[in-house]
């Protein structure tokens, strides 16, 4: 398959040769890995400058939240002792999200398409970047990545105080479960679509005085995780005045495509998928045939012959429910989604 993200779509008349493609070198999957903001320690690295030192947790204690993926598990309430001038959860959080287990081949692809695509947008299609492979991933990841994603940013209006969540940055890649509670707080501080795999941890920072330089944590309670918690509207308001001044529609920020023979676009829960050249008149809609396989593909066929194939699909989508129509010279199939998400990209390379 492609590096872009693109599996094979196949239309009558056009042949494709394959693609044979190096595979990625340790220091190129070490390279992705540090782009996607996970720390990579190196053992050479160590002894020439030394491991980054945690920062010294000395100062006075603070209160953070564990919100478990499992949702029977109980929201729980931690402490720690902070550091004069640095955030110091995600150094204490990394182990917790070590894991040594292999991670699927086609989950990796799945989770890193979004993020291959913008950056082979950025480098041009000649620059030769490819998602490192699962088992590159798996050892590369194996210490733990925490990521800090802003919740609320620190702003004059609040005080200089921010709210993070603190996730496993490779949890999707590990296949670890949803966590829809952590997703239902990101929802309601207006960021949606935002999909948090694994247990995610809530905390504070506050920026230091003026004239000092840096931030440090301070305490987030249990009872602030309630949605109408003040910070919670706040930070709401704070990310729609920014969303409308950037005039962006609610499903603006899904990928589409449109290519010769077919487009494609979505929202949240299902994916419409446009083919052009359907045959008209009376009977034409018995000249078309569609099928789903497994929920995995897509396939369109007009007089037996078929026009598009679309497999695997980026994620699953539902058999049963998905349904197709002719409309002015072309077949509108609509695939509801299995896992409300947005699709990164249409499919997946193939094996």
């Amino acid at each position: 398959g492609r590096a872009g993200g693109r599996a094979e779509n196949t239309m009558r008349g056009e042949e494709e040769k394959p693609e044979v493609e190096a595979p990625l070198s340790s220091a190129e999957s070490i390279t992705f890995l540090r782009a996607r903001g996970v720390e990579v320690d190196l053992p050479e690295e160590r002894g020439a400058k030394g491991v980054a030192a945690a920062p010294e947790a000395t100062g006075p204690g603070f209160g953070f939240v564990r919100i478990p993926a499992d949702d029977h598990a109980a929201v729980s309430a931690e402490s720690a002792p902070s550091a004069p001038s640095s955030d110091v959860l995600p150094g204490l959080l990394r182990p917790r999200f070590a894991d040594a287990a292999a991670m699927d081949e086609q989950t990796v692809m799945r989770e890193t398409a979004a993020r291959m695509k913008n950056m082979l947008h950025s480098g041009g299609e000649g620059s030769g970047l490819k998602a490192p492979s699962a088992s590159a991933m798996t050892s590369l990841a194996s210490g733990g990545a925490c990521e800090a994603y802003p919740l609320a940013q620190a702003s004059d209006a609040n005080g200089g105080r921010a709210v993070r969540l603190y996730i496993d940055e490779v949890g999707a890649l590990r296949g670890r479960p949803r966590n829809s509670r952590a997703e239902a707080l990101a929802a309601a501080v207006g960021l949606s679509s935002l999909s948090i795999h694994g247990d995610a941890y809530v905390g504070r920072c506050s920026r230091l005085p003026s004239g000092s330089y840096g931030e440090s944590n301070i305490s987030f309670e249990l009872g602030e995780l309630a949605h109408d918690s003040e910070w919670v509207l706040a930070a709401r308001r704070t990310h729609m005045q920014a969303a409308q001044a950037a005039n962006h529609g609610s499903d603006e920020h899904l990928a589409s495509g449109d290519e010769i023979h077919f487009a494609w676009s979505q929202t949240d829960d299902e994916v419409e998928v446009r083919v052009r050249g359907a045959p008209e008149g009376k009977g034409a809609s018995k000249r078309v045939k569609v099928a789903y396989g497994r929920g995995t593909s897509l396939v369109v066929s007009i007089d037996g012959a078929e026009v598009l194939t679309l497999e695997p699909l980026f994620a699953r989508v539902v058999p049963d429910d998905c349904a197709w129509t002719m409309d002015g010279g072309e077949v509108v199939v609509t695939l509801p989604k299995a896992e409300e998400r947005p699709w990164a990209v249409l499919t997946l390379p193939k094996k």
